[in-house]
């Protein structure tokens, strides 16, 4: 406990969801200071986790920052159903989902919902920070998006994350050595 006391130095950052059904720290098995973690309705990647991102990035070092979305995920039903009445706050947040899904067609089902929204959040992460896309395609950082199902209790890891237009670290080195 004394090292937590005197600083932080998180192995990774996780964005997750609210929903009390994923104790992100306990789905990692990590103990104090093990992890940066930044939680909000529906795992959206707003200003506010952007920045704790990028203070987790740029000032603790982290390496691997994890957006982990989750099974039957409560905003993201909200945004699949309109009708809902919602408080003002909420209705912001489910909006921007509705908006978001919308993109993908009318006919998804909650759960494919939920794993293109994963996956949607942790390429904003990437495309919205230039703090992020540096290091990502300096190969100093790893974005990855995992989705976690409430029945199994098991994390589907859905792939990393790279900025828009950049080949990967590896797809660099590779066309290098030819």
């Amino acid at each position: 406990m004394r090292a937590v006391v005197e600083g932080q130095h998180p192995l990774a950052a996780v964005l997750g969801c609210a929903d009390s059904r994923v104790p992100v720290e306990l789905l990692f098995d990590s103990g104090f200071g093990d992890l940066f973690v930044v939680r909000n309705a529906g795992t959206m990647s707003t200003t506010a986790a952007i920045a704790s991102l990028e203070y987790a990035v740029g000032h603790l070092d982290v390496s691997l920052v994890v957006v982990l979305g989750h099974e039957a995920c409560g905003a993201v039903s909200a945004a699949l159903n309109p009708q809902l009445l919602l408080t003002p706050s909420l209705s912001q947040v489910v909006g921007q989902l509705r908006m978001e899904l919308l993109q993908y067609g009318e006919h998804l089902s909650l759960e494919e919902s939920c794993r293109r929204h994963t996956l949607s959040a942790a390429a904003n992460l990437v495309h919205s920070s230039v703090l992020l896309t540096d290091r990502v395609r300096a190969g100093h950082l790893a974005v990855v998006a995992g989705y976690y199902d409430l029945h199994s209790s098991a994390i589907d890891w859905m792939g990393h994350v790279e900025p828009i237009g950049y080949p990967s670290p590896a797809q660099t080195s590779t066309s290098l050595r030819r």
